[in-house]
């Protein structure tokens, strides 16, 4: 008998999953049944972290199978069956685990919600809980939480297929929480059923959403917020549409008016030429642009980025023994240093290097803020993981493993500024930043580099001494350096001024 495609994929599937399995490890599963999307994440823990093994997203589309009567059609169910007998096939090599279901918006409103779960029992044994909007929006913080640190009052939304949900909280703590009966795909079918966009429809949608957010807006503008984040696949694509125009991903309110002019220029949904959205989301751009534009406009917002945490990971780390008392960001290095075997007695010594430097350049127009200080204490601690790939270049196998890992806690930004740092604490001064984020190369940057370097290169082989510099002070873009005369480092002084001239950056050093 020929195999089917579908049948070939969920066996490479099985296959990836069953070759990373353990079985003294502890597998934690989410899967999130979405208005839109359902999504399945397989994570083991390894040393109070994290790692995701596996993750698979079925574009069920669940919400559109909604009649006027809210039941879900046959069509819709046979979709989502096809999607849960999938995840289920890639759960069949995990000898232990923890399995948590939750379903949202779409399966909340299902009148035939017992012959959903009924039939889904039968392809995926495993009890489903269709959670209110508050625990999904509780779910939604919790996930970005562990993604990156939440160290101010942040509002968080989230579009999703049927509702949006809004939060505020800071650490690990949520303050309020509420869910609105709104989102891109109950927008798409109301507003925008045929595909044209037009002013008046923009208008119609926007004042819906507006009604419906100010049944909240009193108790939302009675908390001081610090920062905004949004969630979903409907602002992720936002996102992306705004790093297309305007070369960065921030989502302001200039920009979300000007996004509403061009898709009403573009007057149809097939018409829109972004090379950043897929075919199937461009019907559902209209009314996320509407959601979120009314967000802003209610909440008197002005700017937003986007998280990748969302109710999957939130489920994901209930089910775990991560900590919650520690810096998510600490917790990611402490894991990765143990993975890889670092050498944190070397790492100390150049902390303390380090250390000296942020007090002779504090009250200078060279002072390091705390998160300067900070990328570069994480950055000293994990510039060796390259090692244990090979010795040689290893600051490049130490910037890939960086790049290309999740980092639960960092954002993409503070990923990419420690994957610079590493490539370039020695040899070579070189810089391939990704276009998608565009983290700029500024003077800020090229200083910290200077320091990670410099740190290192006084911190003389595995010898506990220290060599402590009699000045250091920055002017212009030349950074000064007096030390005692050490006839021992006099070469690779030389060597290193030359490496940092070759890349732009003045480094003045001279013996007292």
């Amino acid at each position: 008998m020929h195999k089917t495609l579908t049948a070939i994929k969920v066996e490479s599937n099985e296959q990836a999953i069953a070759a990373q399995v353990d079985e003294k490890t502890n597998h934690l599963v989410a899967v999130d049944l979405g208005s839109n999307s359902f999504h399945i994440i397989i994570a083991r823990e390894q040393d109070g972290c994290l790692q995701t093994m596996y993750r698979h997203k079925c574009a069920v589309e669940l919400a559109a199978g909604l009649d006027q009567q809210n039941r879900l059609s046959d069509h819709a169910i046979d979709k989502a069956m096809a999607c849960l007998r999938e995840f289920n096939l890639s759960l069949r090599q995990l000898p232990s685990s923890a399995i948590r279901i939750v379903a949202t918006h779409a399966l909340r409103k299902a009148k035939n919600i017992d012959e959903f779960i009924q039939r889904a029992k039968q392809v995926l044994p495993y009890p489903i809980d269709v959670i209110s909007g508050e625990l999904e929006a509780e779910l939604i913080y919790q996930g970005v939480a562990h993604i990156q640190a939440l160290n101010k009052q942040t509002l968080i939304i989230d579009i999703g297929g049927g509702s949006t949900e809004l939060v505020i909280g800071s650490g690990f703590t949520s303050n309020i929480t509420d869910s609105l009966e709104m989102g891109c795909i109950s927008f798409q079918r109301k507003f925008f059923l045929c595909g044209e966009i037009t002013h008046n429809k923009i208008s119609a949608a926007q004042q819906y959403a507006l009604t419906q957010l100010s049944t909240i807006s009193d108790k939302y503008q009675q908390h001081n917020w610090q920062a905004t984040l949004g969630t979903s696949g409907s602002i992720k694509v936002i996102s992306r549409v705004m790093l297309e125009l305007y070369g960065d991903d921030e989502i302001s309110t200039n920009r979300l008016n000007a996004l509403i002019e061009k898709l009403v220029s573009w007057q149809h949904c097939d018409n829109i030429p972004l090379r950043s959205i897929e075919p199937k989301r461009r019907p559902l751009l209209a009314g996320s642009v509407a959601i979120l534009s009314s967000c802003f406009q209610c909440l008197s917002l002005t700017q937003m980025n986007f998280s990748a945490g969302g109710v999957r990971e939130g489920v994901l780390y209930q089910l775990s023994a991560s900590r919650t008392d520690i810096d998510t960001r600490e917790r990611t290095v402490q894991s990765l240093i143990k993975l890889h075997h670092v050498d944190q007695n070397f790492s100390h010594r150049v902390l303390w290097q380090l250390n000296d430097f942020k007090d002779k350049l504090a009250n200078t127009s060279a002072q390091l803020s705390s998160n300067e200080f900070q990328l570069l204490h994480w950055a000293v601690q994990l510039h060796e993981i390259g090692i244990t790939i090979n010795s040689k270049k290893r600051q490049l196998h130490g910037a890939y493993i960086i790049e290309h890992n999740d980092l639960p806690g960092f954002s993409e930004q503070e990923q990419q500024i420690m994957t610079q740092l590493v490539a370039n604490h020695r040899g070579k001064i070189q810089f391939s930043i990704d276009e998608a984020l565009s983290v700029p190369v500024n003077k800020r940057l090229l200083l910290l580099i200077q320091l990670l370097r410099l740190a290192i290169l006084l911190t003389q082989g595995r010898l506990p001494q220290k060599i402590t510099p009699n000045t250091l002070t920055y002017h212009g873009d030349t950074l000064f350096l007096t030390l005692s005369r050490q006839d021992d480092l006099l070469t690779q002084l030389d060597s290193e001024i030359q490496k940092q001239y070759a890349a732009g950056l003045n480094l003045n050093v001279r013996f007292s």
